[in-house]
């Protein structure tokens, strides 16, 4: 597949272009993006609109390898991770305090790096997905409940009615909005939630479609039936059953 999105638009990092940015950070909010963002960038390739965008930014952020060097032409997931491994680097402007409490997290770099890469290549199960986020709240000590869950709903997006996928796009981007506007992953969740091609549509015809098999099945039934049965069923009675089978019939999808 031909991601030329990569070449383009995650060309490197919108939000972490210059090592003193992340001097506006607190260690918590390092720690707080880099969860977001991966379960964002989740998100993106559990939703059939915006696969393709996923799987090219997960493909991106593990390009250069396990975070080991600082590399502004890298994704802002990749300068997050970054920033945790390597918060000594002075030229990331990070308070000690900060950094104290960013050397105290238990990171697993390579885990994280060799998920993103697995993201890009193929699909994991449910139970990979949430097994790692659930790995990954402990290693950033994520305690706040809603980013739980964000994580339960993400992991059965599939399943998710539409008003439930909107509240979880409109909540992440809430709360990436004050300390991650920058970024491209922000950018992108705002997208979604704003393009048309996002809204659910509404599907008229597939009302008047089940209206029509009703009523054919009311005919249907109403002739048939008696005829079938030797008149132990009258034509009301076919009538009405024929309807009932004519409308679930409808609403049901081919195989």
């Amino acid at each position: 597949m031909d991601f030329q999105l990569i070449d383009q638009d995650l060309s490197e990092s919108k939000l972490y272009r210059y090592t003193g940015n992340f001097a506006r950070l607190s260690g918590r909010d390092i720690a707080d993006l880099l969860y977001l963002q991966t379960l964002s960038v989740i998100m993106f390739t559990k939703d059939k609109e915006q696969q393709d965008y996923g799987i090219a930014y997960a493909r991106k952020s593990t390009a250069y390898g396990p975070y080991a060097l600082f590399r502004t032409h890298a994704t802002d997931i990749y300068m997050l991770a970054y920033a945790i491994k390597h918060s000594d680097n002075m030229s990331l402007k990070i308070s000690g305090k900060d950094r104290k409490f960013l050397d105290g997290l238990q990171f697993n770099n390579r885990q994280h790096f060799n998920f993103l890469r697995k993201l890009g290549q193929t699909t994991p199960s449910r139970s990979e997905i949430s097994s790692f986020l659930i790995r990954l709240e402990r290693q950033l000590d994520i305690k706040e409940s809603q980013y739980r869950l964000f994580r339960r709903l993400i992991v059965d997006w599939s399943d998710l009615k539409y008003a439930q996928k909107q509240m979880v796009v409109a909540k992440i981007m809430q709360r990436m909005r004050i300390k991650a506007r920058p970024s491209e992953v922000f950018q992108h969740i705002v997208a979604m939630k704003t393009t048309r091609a996002y809204k659910e549509p509404k599907r008229k015809s597939d009302t008047l479609k089940r209206a029509a098999a009703t009523v054919g099945g009311a005919y249907v039934g109403s002739k048939v039936l008696p005829k079938l049965t030797k008149g132990k069923l009258g034509s009301k009675t076919g009538a009405g059953i024929g309807a009932i089978a004519g409308y679930w019939a409808s609403g049901r999808k081919k195989l």
